[in-house]
Protein backbone atom coordinates (compact mmCIF):
# COMPACT_ATOMS: atom_id res chain seq x y z
CA UNK A 1 0.00 0.00 0.00
CA UNK A 2 1.21 3.52 -0.78
CA UNK A 3 2.68 5.32 2.21
CA UNK A 4 0.23 8.21 1.84
CA UNK A 5 -2.62 5.77 2.53
CA UNK A 6 -0.84 3.56 5.06
CA UNK A 7 -0.36 6.52 7.40
CA UNK A 8 -4.15 7.01 7.55
CA UNK A 9 -4.60 3.76 9.53
CA UNK A 10 -3.92 3.53 13.27
CA UNK A 11 -4.21 0.33 15.35
CA UNK A 12 -5.15 1.02 18.96
CA UNK A 13 -3.02 -0.29 21.82
CA UNK A 14 -5.11 -1.56 24.72
CA UNK A 15 -4.48 0.78 27.64
CA UNK A 16 -4.62 -0.24 31.30
CA UNK A 17 -6.53 1.97 33.74
CA UNK A 18 -4.81 0.50 36.77
CA UNK A 19 -5.01 2.93 39.68
CA UNK A 20 -8.07 4.70 38.27
CA UNK A 21 -10.90 3.03 40.13
CA UNK A 22 -13.57 5.16 38.43
CA UNK A 23 -12.83 3.65 35.00
CA UNK A 24 -13.19 0.16 33.56
CA UNK A 25 -9.90 -1.81 33.66
CA UNK A 26 -9.10 -1.15 29.98
CA UNK A 27 -9.74 1.51 27.35
CA UNK A 28 -8.70 2.80 23.94
CA UNK A 29 -8.11 6.44 23.13
CA UNK A 30 -7.34 8.29 19.90
CA UNK A 31 -5.04 11.18 20.80
CA UNK A 32 -4.98 13.00 17.50
CA UNK A 33 -1.56 14.00 16.21
CA UNK A 34 0.19 12.00 18.95
CA UNK A 35 -1.16 8.86 17.28
CA UNK A 36 -1.49 9.99 13.67
CA UNK A 37 0.35 12.97 12.12
CA UNK A 38 -2.08 15.34 10.49
CA UNK A 39 -5.11 14.19 12.50
CA UNK A 40 -7.79 16.79 13.18
CA UNK A 41 -9.72 14.90 15.86
CA UNK A 42 -9.09 13.72 19.45
CA UNK A 43 -11.53 11.11 20.77
CA UNK A 44 -11.83 8.78 23.76
CA UNK A 45 -13.73 5.54 24.38
CA UNK A 46 -14.06 5.35 28.16
CA UNK A 47 -16.41 3.56 30.54
CA UNK A 48 -17.03 5.22 33.91
CA UNK A 49 -18.02 2.90 36.75
CA UNK A 50 -18.04 5.21 39.80
CA UNK A 51 -18.97 8.81 40.64
CA UNK A 52 -16.11 11.12 39.74
CA UNK A 53 -15.25 14.76 39.19
CA UNK A 54 -13.42 14.79 35.87
CA UNK A 55 -12.12 18.35 36.13
CA UNK A 56 -12.78 20.84 38.85
CA UNK A 57 -12.54 24.24 37.17
CA UNK A 58 -13.82 25.93 34.02
CA UNK A 59 -11.75 25.83 30.81
CA UNK A 60 -12.36 26.64 27.18
CA UNK A 61 -10.99 25.43 23.85
CA UNK A 62 -9.99 27.34 20.74
CA UNK A 63 -11.83 24.69 18.70
CA UNK A 64 -15.22 22.97 18.80
CA UNK A 65 -16.00 19.87 20.86
CA UNK A 66 -18.74 17.38 21.73
CA UNK A 67 -19.36 15.13 24.72
CA UNK A 68 -21.29 11.86 24.62
CA UNK A 69 -22.97 10.14 27.59
CA UNK A 70 -24.51 6.70 26.86
CA UNK A 71 -25.19 3.42 28.58
CA UNK A 72 -22.16 1.18 28.04
CA UNK A 73 -24.01 -1.95 26.82
CA UNK A 74 -24.14 -1.59 23.04
CA UNK A 75 -26.23 -1.47 20.90
CA UNK A 76 -29.00 -0.59 23.38
CA UNK A 77 -27.34 2.39 25.02
CA UNK A 78 -30.81 3.44 26.15
CA UNK A 79 -31.82 0.39 28.18
CA UNK A 80 -28.33 0.25 29.69
CA UNK A 81 -28.31 3.91 30.74
CA UNK A 82 -28.56 4.70 34.46
CA UNK A 83 -26.52 7.72 35.57
CA UNK A 84 -26.71 11.40 36.48
CA UNK A 85 -24.24 14.05 35.35
CA UNK A 86 -23.93 17.72 36.26
CA UNK A 87 -22.11 19.85 33.72
CA UNK A 88 -21.52 23.59 33.67
CA UNK A 89 -21.27 25.55 30.42
CA UNK A 90 -21.72 29.07 29.10
CA UNK A 91 -20.53 31.60 26.56
CA UNK A 92 -18.79 33.51 29.35
CA UNK A 93 -17.78 32.66 32.91
CA UNK A 94 -20.61 34.86 34.20
CA UNK A 95 -23.29 33.15 32.10
CA UNK A 96 -22.45 29.51 32.79
CA UNK A 97 -25.45 27.29 33.54
CA UNK A 98 -25.80 23.89 35.16
CA UNK A 99 -26.93 21.15 32.77
CA UNK A 100 -28.40 18.08 34.48
CA UNK A 101 -28.16 14.89 32.41
CA UNK A 102 -30.29 11.87 33.33
CA UNK A 103 -30.67 10.23 29.89
CA UNK A 104 -28.45 9.40 26.87
CA UNK A 105 -27.23 12.81 25.78
CA UNK A 106 -24.86 14.57 23.38
CA UNK A 107 -23.51 18.05 24.15
CA UNK A 108 -22.05 20.55 21.73
CA UNK A 109 -19.34 22.82 23.15
CA UNK A 110 -18.61 25.70 20.75
CA UNK A 111 -15.08 27.05 20.64
CA UNK A 112 -14.54 29.76 23.21
CA UNK A 113 -17.35 28.54 25.50
CA UNK A 114 -16.37 28.01 29.12
CA UNK A 115 -17.21 24.60 30.55
CA UNK A 116 -16.62 22.68 33.73
CA UNK A 117 -16.71 21.23 36.25
CA UNK A 118 -17.97 17.89 34.91
CA UNK A 119 -19.37 15.84 37.77
CA UNK A 120 -20.58 12.27 37.37
CA UNK A 121 -22.92 12.34 40.35
CA UNK A 122 -24.51 8.89 40.14
CA UNK A 123 -23.56 5.70 38.28
CA UNK A 124 -26.20 2.97 38.51
CA UNK A 125 -24.81 1.14 35.46
CA UNK A 126 -21.50 1.58 33.61
CA UNK A 127 -21.50 4.87 31.67
CA UNK A 128 -19.95 5.24 28.20
CA UNK A 129 -18.21 8.62 27.95
CA UNK A 130 -16.73 10.06 24.79
CA UNK A 131 -14.92 13.38 24.80
CA UNK A 132 -14.57 14.52 21.18
CA UNK A 133 -12.27 17.42 20.33
CA UNK A 134 -12.10 18.78 16.79
CA UNK A 135 -8.39 19.39 16.94
CA UNK A 136 -5.30 17.24 16.70
CA UNK A 137 -4.23 18.19 20.24
CA UNK A 138 -6.14 18.47 23.52
CA UNK A 139 -5.24 22.08 24.28
CA UNK A 140 -7.27 24.27 26.61
CA UNK A 141 -7.28 27.67 28.31
CA UNK A 142 -7.92 28.26 32.01
CA UNK A 143 -7.94 31.20 34.39
CA UNK A 144 -5.25 31.30 37.05
CA UNK A 145 -4.22 33.62 39.88
CA UNK A 146 -0.59 34.66 39.51
CA UNK A 147 0.95 37.02 42.05
CA UNK A 148 -2.35 38.71 42.71
CA UNK A 149 -3.33 38.97 39.05
CA UNK A 150 -5.83 36.92 37.05
CA UNK A 151 -4.36 35.58 33.83
CA UNK A 152 -5.44 33.29 31.01
CA UNK A 153 -3.14 30.29 30.83
CA UNK A 154 -2.92 28.28 27.60
CA UNK A 155 -2.25 24.61 28.34
CA UNK A 156 -0.91 22.65 25.35
CA UNK A 157 -1.43 18.91 25.52
CA UNK A 158 2.30 18.22 25.74
CA UNK A 159 2.52 20.33 28.91
CA UNK A 160 -0.01 18.11 30.71
CA UNK A 161 1.66 15.26 32.55
CA UNK A 162 -1.56 13.24 32.50
CA UNK A 163 -2.20 10.48 29.98
CA UNK A 164 -5.18 12.22 28.43
CA UNK A 165 -7.20 15.40 28.58
CA UNK A 166 -9.02 16.06 31.89
CA UNK A 167 -7.37 13.10 33.60
CA UNK A 168 -5.06 15.16 35.84
CA UNK A 169 -8.03 16.83 37.54
CA UNK A 170 -9.98 13.63 38.13
CA UNK A 171 -10.87 12.35 41.57
CA UNK A 172 -13.21 9.52 42.47
CA UNK A 173 -15.58 10.49 45.27
CA UNK A 174 -18.62 9.15 47.09
CA UNK A 175 -20.79 12.04 45.93
CA UNK A 176 -22.07 14.12 48.84
CA UNK A 177 -21.64 17.62 47.40
CA UNK A 178 -24.71 19.82 47.66
CA UNK A 179 -24.88 22.12 44.65
CA UNK A 180 -25.59 25.84 44.65
CA UNK A 181 -29.33 25.22 44.24
CA UNK A 182 -29.37 23.01 47.33
CA UNK A 183 -29.98 19.80 45.37
CA UNK A 184 -27.37 17.05 45.52
CA UNK A 185 -29.03 14.84 42.92
CA UNK A 186 -32.13 14.89 40.79
CA UNK A 187 -32.65 11.16 40.22
CA UNK A 188 -32.27 7.77 41.86
CA UNK A 189 -31.07 4.42 40.52
CA UNK A 190 -33.37 3.12 37.81
CA UNK A 191 -35.14 6.43 37.30
CA UNK A 192 -34.61 6.47 33.52
CA UNK A 193 -37.27 4.71 31.40
CA UNK A 194 -35.80 3.86 28.00
CA UNK A 195 -39.24 3.15 26.55
CA UNK A 196 -39.97 6.88 26.87
CA UNK A 197 -36.88 7.95 24.94
CA UNK A 198 -37.69 10.28 22.03
CA UNK A 199 -37.74 8.85 18.52
CA UNK A 200 -36.03 10.36 15.50
CA UNK A 201 -39.10 12.34 14.39
CA UNK A 202 -39.33 13.98 17.82
CA UNK A 203 -35.80 15.34 17.48
CA UNK A 204 -35.78 16.75 13.96
CA UNK A 205 -35.04 20.47 14.11
CA UNK A 206 -37.73 22.38 12.22
CA UNK A 207 -38.41 26.11 11.88
CA UNK A 208 -39.61 27.29 15.27
CA UNK A 209 -38.78 23.90 16.83
CA UNK A 210 -35.72 23.63 19.03
CA UNK A 211 -33.43 20.74 19.87
CA UNK A 212 -34.93 18.17 22.24
CA UNK A 213 -32.98 18.99 25.41
CA UNK A 214 -34.78 17.36 28.32
CA UNK A 215 -37.54 14.74 28.04
CA UNK A 216 -40.00 13.08 30.42
CA UNK A 217 -38.08 9.79 30.31
CA UNK A 218 -36.72 10.14 33.86
CA UNK A 219 -38.54 10.22 37.18
CA UNK A 220 -37.00 13.15 39.03
CA UNK A 221 -36.73 14.05 42.70
CA UNK A 222 -36.73 17.74 41.76
CA UNK A 223 -37.17 19.60 38.46
CA UNK A 224 -34.00 20.18 36.47
CA UNK A 225 -32.82 23.78 36.33
CA UNK A 226 -34.16 25.47 33.18
CA UNK A 227 -31.69 26.46 30.47
CA UNK A 228 -31.57 29.61 28.40
CA UNK A 229 -32.31 28.98 24.69
CA UNK A 230 -28.70 29.70 23.75
CA UNK A 231 -27.50 26.86 26.01
CA UNK A 232 -30.46 24.53 25.50
CA UNK A 233 -29.79 24.18 21.78
CA UNK A 234 -26.35 22.74 22.61
CA UNK A 235 -27.92 19.77 24.46
CA UNK A 236 -29.64 16.82 22.77
CA UNK A 237 -31.53 13.99 24.44
CA UNK A 238 -30.50 11.37 21.88
CA UNK A 239 -33.40 9.71 20.01
CA UNK A 240 -33.89 5.95 20.05
CA UNK A 241 -33.86 4.91 16.39
CA UNK A 242 -35.82 1.72 15.80
CA UNK A 243 -34.45 0.33 12.55
CA UNK A 244 -35.04 -2.57 10.14
CA UNK A 245 -31.55 -3.12 8.84
CA UNK A 246 -31.48 -6.80 9.81
CA UNK A 247 -29.83 -9.00 12.43
CA UNK A 248 -26.39 -7.95 11.15
CA UNK A 249 -27.00 -4.42 12.55
CA UNK A 250 -29.41 -4.77 15.47
CA UNK A 251 -31.91 -2.19 16.65
CA UNK A 252 -32.14 0.21 18.41
CA UNK A 253 -29.43 2.47 17.05
CA UNK A 254 -28.02 5.65 18.54
CA UNK A 255 -27.05 8.10 15.83
CA UNK A 256 -26.29 11.81 16.00
CA UNK A 257 -27.41 13.12 12.61
CA UNK A 258 -25.80 16.53 12.87
CA UNK A 259 -27.91 19.42 11.59
CA UNK A 260 -31.00 17.21 11.47
CA UNK A 261 -30.98 16.90 15.27
CA UNK A 262 -29.05 20.01 16.38
CA UNK A 263 -29.01 23.48 14.90
CA UNK A 264 -25.67 24.58 13.42
CA UNK A 265 -23.91 21.33 14.22
CA UNK A 266 -20.48 20.40 12.93
CA UNK A 267 -20.56 16.68 13.65
CA UNK A 268 -22.39 13.63 12.31
CA UNK A 269 -21.66 10.28 13.97
CA UNK A 270 -23.10 6.80 14.46
CA UNK A 271 -22.75 4.23 17.23
CA UNK A 272 -23.78 1.09 15.33
CA UNK A 273 -23.07 -2.52 16.22
CA UNK A 274 -22.37 -4.98 13.40
CA UNK A 275 -22.77 -8.69 14.12
CA UNK A 276 -22.54 -10.29 10.66
CA UNK A 277 -20.92 -9.92 7.24
CA UNK A 278 -21.87 -7.11 4.89
CA UNK A 279 -20.49 -4.84 2.16
CA UNK A 280 -20.62 -1.21 3.26
CA UNK A 281 -21.03 1.52 0.62
CA UNK A 282 -19.79 1.95 -2.95
CA UNK A 283 -16.55 3.78 -3.74
CA UNK A 284 -16.97 7.47 -2.90
CA UNK A 285 -15.26 10.51 -1.42
CA UNK A 286 -16.23 13.49 0.74
CA UNK A 287 -15.51 17.17 0.27
CA UNK A 288 -14.19 19.84 2.62
CA UNK A 289 -13.79 17.89 5.90
CA UNK A 290 -12.23 14.75 7.36
CA UNK A 291 -14.10 11.55 8.19
CA UNK A 292 -12.85 9.09 10.82
CA UNK A 293 -14.04 5.49 10.85
CA UNK A 294 -13.56 3.52 14.06
CA UNK A 295 -13.68 -0.27 14.34
CA UNK A 296 -13.69 -1.37 18.00
CA UNK A 297 -15.08 -4.13 20.19
CA UNK A 298 -18.82 -3.95 20.87
CA UNK A 299 -17.90 -4.17 24.55
CA UNK A 300 -16.01 -0.93 25.34
CA UNK A 301 -15.12 -2.27 28.80
CA UNK A 302 -13.01 -4.93 27.03
CA UNK A 303 -11.79 -3.15 23.86
CA UNK A 304 -9.38 -5.98 23.03
CA UNK A 305 -12.26 -8.45 22.45
CA UNK A 306 -12.06 -7.95 18.69
CA UNK A 307 -12.41 -10.89 16.30
CA UNK A 308 -13.27 -9.94 12.73
CA UNK A 309 -11.67 -9.50 9.33
CA UNK A 310 -12.44 -6.29 7.49
CA UNK A 311 -11.20 -5.39 4.03
CA UNK A 312 -10.99 -1.61 3.62
CA UNK A 313 -10.59 -0.20 0.11
CA UNK A 314 -8.84 3.14 -0.39
CA UNK A 315 -7.26 4.80 -3.42
CA UNK A 316 -6.78 7.63 -5.86
CA UNK A 317 -9.95 6.84 -7.85
CA UNK A 318 -12.36 3.89 -8.30
CA UNK A 319 -10.02 2.30 -10.88
CA UNK A 320 -6.99 2.39 -8.59
CA UNK A 321 -8.11 1.16 -5.19
CA UNK A 322 -5.84 -0.59 -2.68
CA UNK A 323 -6.84 -3.11 -0.02
CA UNK A 324 -6.00 -3.00 3.68
CA UNK A 325 -7.05 -5.79 6.06
CA UNK A 326 -8.20 -4.78 9.54
CA UNK A 327 -8.04 -7.43 12.28
CA UNK A 328 -7.53 -5.25 15.37
CA UNK A 329 -9.27 -2.19 16.87
CA UNK A 330 -8.46 0.52 14.33
CA UNK A 331 -9.29 4.06 13.24
CA UNK A 332 -9.03 5.24 9.63
CA UNK A 333 -8.71 8.91 8.76
CA UNK A 334 -10.22 9.94 5.42
CA UNK A 335 -9.18 13.46 4.37
CA UNK A 336 -11.29 15.32 1.78
CA UNK A 337 -11.24 13.89 -1.76
CA UNK A 338 -9.76 10.50 -0.76
CA UNK A 339 -11.68 7.68 -2.44
CA UNK A 340 -12.70 4.81 -0.16
CA UNK A 341 -15.07 1.84 0.16
CA UNK A 342 -16.47 -0.66 -0.19
CA UNK A 343 -15.73 -1.93 3.32
CA UNK A 344 -16.15 -5.69 3.44
CA UNK A 345 -16.92 -7.17 6.85
CA UNK A 346 -16.02 -10.88 7.04
CA UNK A 347 -15.32 -13.55 9.68
CA UNK A 348 -17.45 -11.70 12.22
CA UNK A 349 -16.81 -13.94 15.21
CA UNK A 350 -17.47 -11.13 17.68
CA UNK A 351 -19.72 -8.08 17.26
CA UNK A 352 -18.03 -4.72 16.77
CA UNK A 353 -18.85 -1.03 17.00
CA UNK A 354 -18.71 0.72 13.64
CA UNK A 355 -18.43 4.46 14.20
CA UNK A 356 -18.34 6.74 11.17
CA UNK A 357 -17.49 10.22 12.49
CA UNK A 358 -17.94 12.98 9.90
CA UNK A 359 -16.71 16.43 10.90
CA UNK A 360 -19.62 18.34 9.43
CA UNK A 361 -23.28 18.74 10.35
CA UNK A 362 -24.44 17.33 7.00
CA UNK A 363 -23.15 13.95 5.85
CA UNK A 364 -22.82 13.41 2.12
CA UNK A 365 -20.90 11.41 -0.47
CA UNK A 366 -19.83 11.87 -4.09
CA UNK A 367 -19.79 8.84 -6.38
CA UNK A 368 -18.66 8.38 -9.98
CA UNK A 369 -21.06 7.22 -12.69
CA UNK A 370 -20.15 6.38 -16.30
CA UNK A 371 -21.95 8.40 -18.95
CA UNK A 372 -23.56 6.75 -21.95
CA UNK A 373 -22.09 7.49 -25.38
CA UNK A 374 -24.86 10.02 -25.99
CA UNK A 375 -24.24 11.72 -22.64
CA UNK A 376 -20.49 11.79 -23.25
CA UNK A 377 -20.90 13.66 -26.53
CA UNK A 378 -23.45 16.09 -25.11
CA UNK A 379 -21.74 16.91 -21.80
CA UNK A 380 -18.38 18.38 -22.79
CA UNK A 381 -17.13 14.93 -23.90
CA UNK A 382 -16.86 13.79 -20.30
CA UNK A 383 -16.68 10.06 -19.78
CA UNK A 384 -17.91 10.24 -16.18
CA UNK A 385 -20.26 12.33 -14.08
CA UNK A 386 -20.09 12.77 -10.30
CA UNK A 387 -23.25 12.55 -8.23
CA UNK A 388 -23.86 13.86 -4.73
CA UNK A 389 -26.03 12.09 -2.16
CA UNK A 390 -26.47 13.41 1.36
CA UNK A 391 -28.78 13.83 4.31
CA UNK A 392 -30.04 17.14 2.95
CA UNK A 393 -31.28 15.70 -0.37
CA UNK A 394 -32.30 12.15 0.57
CA UNK A 395 -36.02 11.31 0.72
CA UNK A 396 -38.03 8.21 1.64
CA UNK A 397 -38.55 5.73 -1.21
CA UNK A 398 -42.10 5.08 -0.03
CA UNK A 399 -43.08 8.70 0.59
CA UNK A 400 -41.22 11.27 -1.52
CA UNK A 401 -42.40 14.11 0.73
CA UNK A 402 -40.78 12.53 3.80
CA UNK A 403 -37.11 12.99 4.65
CA UNK A 404 -35.23 9.67 4.78
CA UNK A 405 -34.29 8.67 8.34
CA UNK A 406 -32.32 5.56 7.24
CA UNK A 407 -34.81 3.20 8.91
CA UNK A 408 -33.73 0.34 6.62
CA UNK A 409 -37.20 -0.59 5.37
CA UNK A 410 -35.97 -0.40 1.75
CA UNK A 411 -32.61 -2.09 2.37
CA UNK A 412 -31.73 -5.42 0.72
CA UNK A 413 -31.98 -8.50 2.94
CA UNK A 414 -28.32 -8.54 3.97
CA UNK A 415 -28.80 -11.50 6.33
CA UNK A 416 -29.83 -13.68 3.38
CA UNK A 417 -26.75 -12.96 1.23
CA UNK A 418 -24.09 -15.67 0.92
CA UNK A 419 -20.99 -13.47 1.06
CA UNK A 420 -18.60 -16.42 0.60
CA UNK A 421 -20.31 -17.21 -2.70
CA UNK A 422 -20.34 -13.52 -3.63
CA UNK A 423 -16.60 -13.20 -2.95
CA UNK A 424 -15.85 -16.34 -5.00
CA UNK A 425 -17.83 -15.00 -7.96
CA UNK A 426 -16.08 -11.64 -7.74
CA UNK A 427 -12.66 -13.33 -7.66
CA UNK A 428 -13.54 -15.47 -10.66
CA UNK A 429 -14.75 -12.43 -12.60
CA UNK A 430 -11.51 -10.57 -11.92
CA UNK A 431 -9.42 -13.53 -13.04
CA UNK A 432 -11.43 -13.81 -16.25
CA UNK A 433 -10.94 -10.12 -16.99
CA UNK A 434 -7.15 -10.39 -16.89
Amino acid sequence: MQKKFEKLFYEFPIESNEGKDWLSPEQIYFRGTRDMPGATMHCGFQVITKPVELFDQPVYHTFNAHMVFFGAAFPDVFKSYDAEIHFYMGKTLDTMEKIVITEPTILKIPKGWWHGPLRIVRVGKPLFFQNVLFNGEADYVQLIEDRGETRYLFRPEQADSSDDFYRSGCRSVPWTVINEDGIGRYSEDGSYDDTKAPDSHDCVVRPGYTTNTYTAASTLIAPKPPLKPETAKMVLAVPREETKWGAWCPSPQAYFRGDIYMEDSYYNVGFQVFTGPNNMEDSHFHQAVDEYIFFISADPTHPGDFDAQIEFMIGDDPDHMESRMITRPTVVRLPPNVWHSPIKFRQMKRPLIFQAAFLNGTWGTIVRKKNTDAETSSVFNREYRYEYMGDNVRFCRFNREKRCNICGACFPKIDEIDFDKLDAEEKKAKESAR
